[in-house]
This record gives C-alpha cells, sequence and structure tokens, in this order.
C-alpha cells in the first residue's frame, strides 16, 4: 500500500547511514596506511620512531610514493623540493587519500548498492556481489592502466621537448605527484562506468536503445573527459590510447546488459504500465511503484 512506503526522512536517515558506514571505514583504512609501516615487526622492535616520526619512512605510503618515482620518472630526471614549506606533508597526505580509496573501494560499492536495495526485487538483490566485485575490480584495474601506461607514456612523451628546448628536466615535486595521482585516481573511477551503464540496464532504470542512439554524443562525451582529466598534455596519441578502451568497455556493458534483459516483457504493456513486484497497474513510468514502493526497472 501506499502507506506502507518509507517517507523521505527515512531515506536520508539511511543514506546517512550507509555514508557513515563508508567514511569510518576510509578513515580506518586512511590511517593504516598512514600510520603504520610496512613491516608491522619494526613498530614493535622500535617503537621510539613514532615519537621522531622516522616511522614515516616505512610505511605504505612511503612505500608508494618511492615506487611511483622508481616506475615513472625517467633517468634523466630529477624531482626538486617544492617551494612550500608544507608540500611534502600535502604529497604524503594526498597519496593516503588515493590509496584508501582504492582500498576501500568495496566498501563504497557495497554500500552503495546497499542503499537502493530495499527498491529492488529479489532476483535484483542478486547483482550485489556481483556489482561490488566488477566495480572494484575495473578500479583497481583502471587505475594500474593509468599507473603503468598512462602516466608512464606521458612522461616519455614529454622528454624530448626538454631536449628541443635545452632545458634541464628538473621537476616540482607537487607537480610531479599531484599529475599521477590525477591520472591514477581518474582512470579508476572511469574504468567502473561499464559497471553502472550495465546494472542501469539490467534493472530497467533506462533502456539499452538510448545508448545506442545517442552513441556519438556519448562518444564525444568520452573524449572530451579523456583529454581534459585523464591525459593532460599528453597529446592525441594518448588519448586514443585510454579513449578506445573506455569505449569498447562501455558498448560491451551495453550489449551485456541488453542481452541480459532480452526475452524479459517490455515495462509498458496493452493497457498501461504494471509493476512486476504487486501487479498493479500504474498511471505513467515511473523508477518506483507508487503502490508497493519497488522498482518498476
Amino acid at each position: 500500500m501506499l502507506s506502507e512506503r518509507l517517507p523521505f526522512s527515512e531515506h536520508i536517515e539511511e543514506l546517512r547511514k550507509r555514508l557513515r558506514v563508508v567514511a569510518l571505514s576510509f578513515l580506518v583504512v586512511f590511517a593504516v596506511v598512514l600510520l603504520f609501516p610496512v613491516n608491522p615487526l619494526s613498530s614493535v622492535l622500535d617503537p621510539g620512531q613514532y615519537l621522531n616520526l622516522t616511522f614515516l619512512e616505512g610505511t605504505v605510503i612511503a612505500a608508494f610514493l618511492h615506487a611511483v618515482v622508481a616506475d615513472l620518472l625517467p633517468p634523466s630526471w630529477r624531482i626538486i623540493s617544492g617551494t612550500g614549506i608544507g608540500e611534502p606533508m600535502e604529497i604524503y597526505i594526498m597519496a593516503g587519500l588515493l590509496v584508501s580509496a582504492a582500498i576501500d573501494m568495496p566498501v563504497i560499492a557495497y554500500e552503495t548498492y546497499r542503499f537502493v536495495g530495499p527498491a529492488l526485487t529479489e532476483r535484483e538483490r542478486r547483482l550485489l556481489y556481483p556489482f561490488v566485485a566488477s566495480a572494484t575490480s575495473l578500479f583497481v584495474a583502471g587505475a594500474l592502466f593509468g599507473y603503468f601506461v598512462i602516466a608512464k607514456y606521458l612522461l616519455v612523451f614529454l622528454g624530448p621537448f626538454y631536449v628541443a628546448t635545452g632545458t634541464t628536466p628538473y621537476v616540482d615535486a607537487a607537480s610531479f605527484y599531484y599529475i599521477v595521482f590525477l591520472i591514477i585516481g581518474a582512470t579508476g573511477v572511469s574504468f567502473t562506468t561499464p559497471v553502472f551503464v550495465y546494472t542501469l540496464i539490467r534493472l530497467r532504470v533506462v533502456e539499452a536503445d538510448l545508448f545506442t542512439r545517442n552513441r556519438v554524443v556519448i562518444w564525444f562525451v568520452i573524449w572530451v573527459v579523456t583529454g581534459l582529466f585523464l591525459t593532460p598534455d599528453g597529446g592525441p596519441l594518448l588519448d586514443l590510447v585510454i579513449f578506445v578502451p573506455l569505449v569498447a568497455m562501455v558498448e560491451g556493458a551495453v550489449a551485456l546488459g541488453r542481452r541480459s534483459v532480452r526475452g524479459e516483457p517490455p515495462r509498458v504493456k496493452k493497457g498501461g504500465i504494471v509493476c512486476p513486484s504487486c501487479g498493479k497497474g500504474l498511471p505513467r513510468p515511473m523508477l518506483f511503484c507508487e503502490h508497493c514502493g519497488r522498482s518498476v526497472a
């Protein structure tokens, strides 16, 4: 019945509860990667390192930053200290936020799906764990692709320009790390797009034909986002390196989504729209049934 639907205030309370879980889990992960050493035994053998902050040399974030320099910085380049006295600390914290987001991604995806769970049918709830696993895997794959391909290729691409202009490649630390962080984070997030595309189609929130009819517009948007945020200063060739896989994944998600709903009854039947949960008619297209509150998608 309509009276059984949750009021708006309870939806807000549910959202607040989910956000609180995400925030707490993120803070725990953030504290661990920021403060705990890669070798936990060292904190037991030398507890005094926490008094003089020398433990920072052996944390997960310190290891990550050293790996970034070793993997991505061309041999002839040198990193110079930042102009601001607090820049090293800012770099350390930004790296911690990036690594924490990657580690906490399963919780973020899980709580996102759980928030919309009450509006889904029992069959649709079975998508929860595939959604979490797919979103997490694609985020990690995207971050690794950005790290080992885009960021590395970008720096290699810029090298000849230093030679051509006769300038010495001394790079500001903040500029170097922030561009790497931007590429890793943006590529990781962009790689999760196909999961949401497939899920929206699978839940019948949108039709696969919507993506097919607007394919050119969607491709153009992906190209613009790629050039502006994912491959800064990388040139059109680097844009293609990320544009082609993204388009291929989105098109694959649309094809899989279309196949997953093939054979299912359409949302609009003769005589009007019917809720798949309670079977009652609806006066107009809507995402949630006004009688039982379940998903109409």
